[in-house]
C-alpha cells in the first residue's frame, strides 16, 4: 500500500487507487465496493478505540474504589463522552491536530521505554526461556494452529489504521514522499516496540492462571503482575488513556476525511450536504457530524451486548483488510505494470520483492477474514459467540441500501485534489478542498 500511496496520494486512499487501477466496465463498482470497506473501518476503529478508552477509565475506578463494579451503562456514558470531547476538539482546535499528534507519538514512545525498563527491573524472578520461547498454552479447545491463527488478532488490529496519512494527503506538502514513508515508519515502528514490550511482558509475568481466570479488567491485571505494584500499573493506565484520546481524535479526524472524500465524489446520500467545508473554522464539520452521530448510535450496542460488541474489533480488521487487498489484487492483476507504478516513485521495491509482497498479502487477508470470524472458543455458547459477521452483513446492507438509493446513479469515480498550483503548504484547508479535478482514465 506504501508502494501505491507513493503513485497516488489522495484523501480517497485506497479507494481511489481501486478506481485507477480497475477495468473500465467494473471501476464504478470496485472503487465504491473499497471506498465503504474504508469508511466502515474506520468507523468501527474509531468505536473500538472509544470503547477501549472507556473501558480503561471504568476498571481504574474500580481499582480506586473496591467497593465500585462498572455496569455497562458507566461504560456506555463515558463511551458517549469520549467520542463528544474529540468531535468539538476536531472541530474548533483542528490546527492544534500536528501539535497534539506529535505529543502523543513523544508519549507513546517514552511510554514505552518506561514500561520496558520497569519490566526488566521490577519483574523478578523472571519466567524461564523455555515458558517464553516453547510453551504454547491453548484455552480455546481449538487446534493449536488455529488458536495461533485466532490470537494473531491483537497483532492485526494494532495494524489498524495504516491507511490513516493516505487520508490527510491533500492536507500534507509533498505526499508522495510523506505519506509512504508515514505508512512504513508505523509499520517498523509498531513491529519493534510491540514485540519487545510483549516478551518482556511474558518474562515478567508472575500467575499466567490469574491471568486466565481473573474477573477483572485483564490488561491491569498484567501490568499489576508484571510491574510488580498496583500503583505503578494505575500510572500506566492513567497515561494510556490520554493516549487513547489522542488516538480517538485522530481516527475520527481521518474518518470524516475518508467520508468527506466519498462525499466529495458522490458516493454517500446526502453527498451535496455531507462534502461541505465550515468557511470559517476550515473543517469538513458534516462529515464530522456524521462520523459522530454512527458512532454515537454503534455505542448502544454495548448496552445491547457486550459479546457483541466486542466483535467490532475483529470487524474493523476484516474491513480495512479487505480495503486493503481490493488495490492489491488489482496491481497483481495488472502485472505492476509501469503504466500504474511509476518507475520515478519515492518508495520503490525490486519487482519480484513487490511480486511476493503482494500475493502474500492478499493470501494473508483471504485467511484472516475467515479466521476473524470464528469465536474464541470451541464449542461455544452465546456469550462466547463470534458476531462479526452480524456486523459486516449490517455493514453490506447499508451498502447496498446506499448503492441502490443513491451511489449508483451519481457515483463514477474519484475527484483528486490537485498541488500544481501550490509551491508550498496551501494557507488552509479550505483552499485545498475547492481546488479539484476528475481524474482521467487511468491517470492520477
Amino acid at each position: 500500500m506504501a508502494e501505491l500511496a507513493a503513485v497516488y496520494p489522495t484523501a480517497g486512499g485506497q479507494y481511489h487507487i481501486a478506481s485507477i487501477l480497475a477495468p473500465e466496465r467494473w471501476r464504478q463498482g470496485v472503487s465504491y465496493t473499497c471506498g465503504l470497506l474504508a469508511l466502515f473501518s474506520w468507523l468501527v476503529i474509531g468505536v473500538s478505540v472509544t470503547s477501549i478508552a472507556a473501558q480503561q477509565l471504568m476498571a481504574l475506578v474500580a481499582t480506586s474504589l473496591s467497593d465500585f463494579v462498572p455496569q455497562p451503562w458507566h461504560i456506555f456514558f463515558v463511551y458517549q463522552g469520549l467520542a463528544l470531547f474529540a468531535i468539538i476538539y476536531n472541530t474548533f482546535f483542528l490546527k492544534k491536530n500536528p501539535w497534539t499528534h506529535n505529543v502523543a507519538f513523544i508519549l507513546t514512545i517514552s511510554l514505552f521505554f518506561v514500561c520496558f525498563i520497569l519490566l526488566l527491573v521490577r519483574g523478578n524472578p523472571k519466567q524461564s526461556h523455555g515458558f517464553v520461547w516453547n510453551t504454547f498454552l491453548n484455552y480455546t479447545g481449538w487446534p493449536d494452529g488455529v488458536c495461533f491463527l485466532i490470537g494473531l488478532t491483537t497483532s492485526c488490529y494494532m495494524f489498524n489504521g495504516l491507511d490513516g496519512a493516505m487520508h490527510m494527503a491533500e492536507e500534507s506538502s509533498n505526499p508522495e514522499r510523506v505519506v509512504p514513508r508515514t505508512m512504513l515508519g508505523a509499520v517498523g515502528i509498531g513491529f519493534t516496540t510491540g514485540f519487545a514490550y510483549a516478551v518482556a511482558q511474558v518474562y515478567a509475568i508472575s500467575d499466567i492462571e490469574e491471568v486466565m481466570t481473573t474477573m477483572q479488567w485483564v490488561p491491569f491485571v498484567v501490568m499489576e503482575q508484571g510491574f510488580r505494584s498496583r500503583t505503578i500499573a494505575i500510572v500506566i493506565v492513567s497515561i494510556s488513556i490520554v493516549m487513547a484520546m489522542t488516538i480517538i481524535i485522530a481516527t475520527q479526524e481521518a474518518s470524516s476525511r475518508l467520508a468527506w472524500a466519498l462525499a466529495r465524489d458522490k458516493g454517500l446520500l446526502f453527498s451535496q450536504y455531507i462534502e461541505h467545508v465550515h468557511p470559517y473554522l476550515e473543517v469538513p464539520i458534516r462529515s464530522l457530524l456524521l462520523i459522530w452521530v454512527l458512532t454515537f448510535i454503534c455505542g448502544f450496542l454495548y448496552l445491547a451486548s457486550q459479546t457483541a460488541f466486542n466483535a467490532i474489533i475483529g470487524s474493523s480488521v476484516i474491513l480495512q483488510q479487505l480495503s486493503f487487498g481490493i488495490p492489491i489484487l488489482l496491481i497483481i492483476a495488472r502485472k505492476r505494470s509501469t503504466a500504474y507504478l511509476s518507475p520515478a516513485r519515492s518508495f520503490r521495491m525490486p519487482n519480484i520483492l513487490g511480486w511476493v509482497v503482494n500475493i502474500y498479502a492478499v493470501a494473508f487477508i483471504t485467511l484472516m477474514a475467515v479466521i476473524l470470524c470464528l469465536p474464541v472458543t470451541n464449542p461455544t455458547s452465546a456469550l462466547t459467540m463470534n458476531y462479526t459477521c452480524v456486523i459486516l452483513g449490517f455493514c453490506l446492507l447499508l451498502a447496498l441500501a446506499n448503492w441502490w438509493l443513491y451511489a449508483k446513479d451519481h457515483y463514477n469515480g474519484p475527484v483528486i485534489e490537485t498541488w500544481e498550483s501550490y509551491e508550498a503548504e496551501p494557507a488552509s484547508v479550505s483552499t485545498i478542498f475547492s481546488q479539484t479535478k476528475k481524474v482521467n482514465e487511468g491517470t492520477a
